[in-house]
């Protein structure tokens, strides 16, 4: 954002929007407007120009605490507002410094084909829960997660700055803690399959070491064995050995996800899970080598 000290004045209020957006900015604050226009912030002024400008649809309110507005460019009207990446991570690092694209959304931007998630949809985590930002058409779902700072992530660049999101094996096995927001075991299968070639043995241990968590590791390695990803489910195995701590039998899929119970137990994983679940991973890599071989 500009320093107020360099922020020029005098605009009128469409030649505070063509400013911010001369600058590649989509996201602004009121204080922020009430200098570009000569106005004193806070003020009833300010509120009734804003207000002007959101009748016309030229913004809409994305934020209430702190306020923030964005600015709806012509060919973004029918949606009601700009795509996500070009706002984002101005909105939110002011929030939450450490915030990253994740779960299914991440998946996306890695290039996965069967996320299954509309572009309207976004999710985000955050260290603490915070209510869905709705601007225009999109809809932006926080998660909370406590080591939100340790977790690897990745800039991406773009013509308006950028924003964070979570590598490919943190993206992995964060959508093995969300299970039943992103639709189960075999929605994760489906991205592990598209994301797999392409996680290296340091970033996979990278993430396993940030997260810290034995139950997710389980999880993600008897995943990897059933699609036969054989190199991270050595890489994942690897890990667990060297914890010293005991490891228990966790359920594959939890609670939500499926009505049915866990009866049976995969010994190297010490994974509890239902033979409906397995057949469905099985299903799915017979589908994966049958394209592999056309």
């Amino acid at each position: 954002m500009d320093n107020a000290d360099t922020q020029p004045s005098g605009f009128s209020s469409h030649g505070a929007l063509r400013y911010f957006q001369s600058r590649a900015r989509y996201f602004f604050e009121p204080a922020e407007f009430a200098r570009l226009t000569g106005r004193c912030p806070e003020t009833t002024a300010v509120r009734l120009a804003l207000s002007r400008l959101a009748a016309s649809r030229r913004i809409v309110p994305v934020t209430r605490r702190p306020a923030g507005y964005l600015i709806v460019p012509t060919e973004c009207v029918s949606r009601g507002a700009p795509p996500f990446e070009w706002w984002i991570d101005d909105c939110l690092r002011r929030i939450e410094p450490d915030y990253y694209v994740a779960l299914l959304s991440a998946a996306g931007q890695w290039g996965s084909i069967s996320s299954d998630r509309a572009g309207q949809h976004t999710q985000i985590m955050l260290s603490r829960p915070h209510p869905p930002l709705t601007p225009g058409l999109l809809k932006i779902s926080f998660y909370a997660k406590t080591c939100l700072a340790t977790t690897p992530t990745v800039a991406v660049r773009n013509a308006t700055g950028g924003f964070r999101v979570s590598t490919r094996a943190a993206t992995l096995l964060d959508l093995f803690r969300h299970q039943a927001e992103i639709g189960g075991v075999t929605v994760i299968g489906r991205v592990l399959r598209d994301l797999a070639p392409s996680v290296g043995g340091a970033e996979l241990v990278s993430a396993l070491g940030a997260l810290n968590s034995t139950s997710t590791a389980q999880r993600f390695g008897f995943l990897c064995d059933q699609l036969a990803e054989s190199r991270l489910a050595s890489g994942v195995f690897e890990w667990m050995v060297r914890r010293e701590r005991e490891i228990g039998i966790k359920p594959l899929e939890l609670g939500g996800v499926c009505g049915m119970p866990q009866t049976l137990v995969e010994r190297r994983w010490k994974i509890a899970f239902n033979a409906a679940s397995v057949a469905r991973l099985s299903a799915l890599q017979e589908r994966c080598r049958a394209r592999c071989e056309e």
